[in-house]
């Protein structure tokens, strides 16, 4: 599918590729903070450096066009998802270049800039990382997000290293008795998934003690803890991300949809193997990888993020 070229759509790519730090990049028109699409609460990813979540996972449709980072409008739009617990299940069996709907399962890379977000490669395709001199195969950098501030380079996929500190090794506030909670599994709205608590999280007033925190190695269920919308309204308030168990696809093959959460890291191991956050009912595991490199040609759930800049 060609690209329509459109004079200086930005006004600059990246002044600091190195490693995984975005603050380098910038755009005419966007000035911190534009928080449009992102939740308000804020997540340590490493000593001294913290992000925003988007308010819903990754989708994208072939349908109209939109700006990217290196100054071409592609074909296609990306937004996120109203609702932190939705997500697109079936829909995405009908992944292919001329499919009009939505679909949110995506191969690792598929940006657009060397691999197309329809994809059904098999993932041996050349790109090593979603970062540095391949940051434009990461679909926050090198895409416009319409609900999501609308400029090319706002966005970013969290590393593996960053997921890991996130899940594991991140202190933040005692809730309902436990040190640092990090994450819970719990159903909200009818949808099972993964809650990630802020740095600063107090539960709030009418909500039952929450519990399974930090735990693992089936010490933890989506039965756990329950919420209608009302209720994770409430949460959320109080800073709660809540990542969708939306399964993933090989081709237009589907599996746990609704029974397990795959979310990309930009990080390859030295096997071009990619990395994935993982969870299913009772296990999470933040260093994930398929054990062979077509793994990287599966489609899994995308939630970027934003650099809270100091």
């Amino acid at each position: 599918m060609k690209r329509i070229v459109f004079p200086l759509l930005t006004a600059l790519i990246c002044l600091n590729f190195a490693g995984c730090d975005r603050e380098g990049f910038t755009h005419e028109g966007y000035t911190e903070p534009n928080l449009e699409g992102a939740l308000p609460s804020t997540f340590s990813v490493a000593e001294g450096k913290m992000v925003y979540f988007s308010k819903g996972n990754l989708q994208y449709t072939t349908q109209g066009t939109h700006q990217t980072q290196d100054s071409t409008a592609a074909y296609g739009t990306f937004r996120f998802a109203e609702h932190q617990y939705d997500y697109l299940g079936e829909a995405n069996a009908q992944v292919s270049a001329t499919n009009e709907g939505w679909i949110d399962l995506l191969c690792w890379g598929s940006s657009g800039w060397q691999v197309e977000p329809w994809s059904e490669k098999d993932g041996n395709y050349d790109i090593e990382s979603l970062c540095g001199d391949e940051a434009y195969a990461d679909w926050g950098v090198y895409n416009a997000i319409s609900n999501g501030g609308n400029l090319s380079g706002m966005w970013r996929t969290l590393t593996q290293d960053e997921w890991d500190y996130l899940v594991n090794r991140r202190a933040a506030s005692i809730v309902d008795g436990v040190d640092s909670a990090r994450y819970a599994e719990a159903t909200v709205c009818g949808t099972a998934g993964l809650i990630l608590f802020p740095d600063s999280f107090v539960r709030p007033d009418g909500i039952a003690p929450i519990t399974g925190i930090n735990g693992n190695n089936f010490t933890i269920s989506f039965s756990n803890n329950v919420y209608s919308a009302d209720e994770w309204a409430l949460m959320e308030k109080a800073g709660a991300v809540f990542l969708p168990a939306a399964g993933f696809r090989g081709g237009t093959w589907l599996s746990t949809i609704g029974e397990g959460g795959s979310y990309w890291a930009a990080t390859c191991n030295a096997d071009r193997q990619a990395y994935a956050l993982l969870f299913i009912d009772g296990l999470v595991n933040a260093s994930a990888f398929g054990n062979y490199e077509k793994d990287r040609g599966y489609g899994r759930s995308v939630r970027l993020v934003k650099d809270v800049r100091r």
